[in-house]
C-alpha cells in the first residue's frame, strides 16, 4: 500500500517537473530535451500494464498540451516507445532511439514545424543521448530512494 502512494506521487511529480522542464529548457531548431518520452520509456518495463498506460498517456497528453501538437499526436507514439521497450526489453536502446524516431514521427504527423527533417534529426540525436544520460541514473535514484521495486 505505501509503495502504491510513492509510486504515485513519482509519477506526478515526474509529469511536474518534466513537464516544466522541457517548457523551460532552451529549444534549438524546435527541438528540446525530451524529460517526458524518457520518463515514458524508462517507467514502461518496470511498472504495471494500467499504470504504464495511464503514464503513458498523461505523458504524451502533457506533451500535446506544451508543445502546441494537435491532440493524440505525441499520445500514440509515446504508447509505441513504452510497448516496444516493454515488450522487447532495451528499453535504454529503445530511449536512445526514441527521440530521434520522433522527430521523424512529427514530421510526418504536423506541418510548419520550425526546421526541416534533417535539421531537426541532426539536433535530436545528440539531444537524445543526453537526455538519456542524465535521465536515466536520476530516475533510477528516485525510484531506489522511494523504495520502490523495479520490476512489474
Amino acid at each position: 500500500m505505501k509503495n502504491d502512494f510513492v509510486l504515485i506521487f513519482l509519477l506526478f511529480f515526474t509529469l511536474a517537473v518534466g513537464g516544466a522542464l522541457e517548457e523551460l529548457a532552451p529549444k534549438m531548431l524546435g527541438v528540446g530535451f525530451p524529460v517526458l518520452l524518457t520518463a515514458a520509456v524508462f517507467h514502461a518495463p518496470r511498472r504495471p500494464l494500467a499504470t504504464m498506460a495511464i503514464f503513458v498517456i498523461a505523458a504524451g497528453a502533457m506533451e500535446d498540451a506544451l508543445s502546441g501538437l494537435p491532440p493524440f499526436s505525441s499520445i500514440a507514439f509515446f504508447a509505441l516507445a513504452a510497448s516496444a521497450a516493454r515488450w522487447l526489453g532495451h528499453s535504454v536502446i529503445t530511449a536512445l532511439l526514441a527521440y530521434p524516431a520522433y522527430q521523424v514521427w512529427l514530421w510526418a504527423c504536423c506541418s510548419g514545424l520550425d526546421a526541416g527533417l534533417f535539421n531537426r534529426l541532426l539536433v535530436s540525436i545528440p539531444v537524445g543521448i543526453a537526455a538519456v544520460g542524465v535521465l536515466w541514473p536520476l530516475f533510477g535514484w528516485l525510484e531506489e530512494r522511494g523504495a520502490l521495486d523495479g520490476r512489474r
